[in-house]
């Protein structure tokens, strides 16, 4: 099975983002409100943000542990 979360260039290296399945068939949802359901997969976060409010770098950056910059 393969994993539907993708690491995002350029963001942490343990970030991964997933369009919400439900709101890609949805069509009363406009585009920028779609959500995206983020994670920081090492320390087991996860949070869920329109497509509009998505973190340009984990939330949790200046606190993970396990922080390294995809940069």
């Amino acid at each position: 099975m393969s994993d539907p979360y993708a690491r995002v260039p350029g963001k942490c290296v343990w970030w991964r983002e997933m369009p919400n399945e439900d709101d890609r068939t949805d069509t009363r949802i406009k585009p920028a409100e779609k959500r995206v359901e983020c994670s920081c997969f090492v320390e087991g976060y996860l949070w869920t943000f329109t497509v509009v409010e998505v973190p340009r770098e984990c939330p949790s950056s200046r606190s993970c542990r396990y922080f390294v910059s995809g940069r």
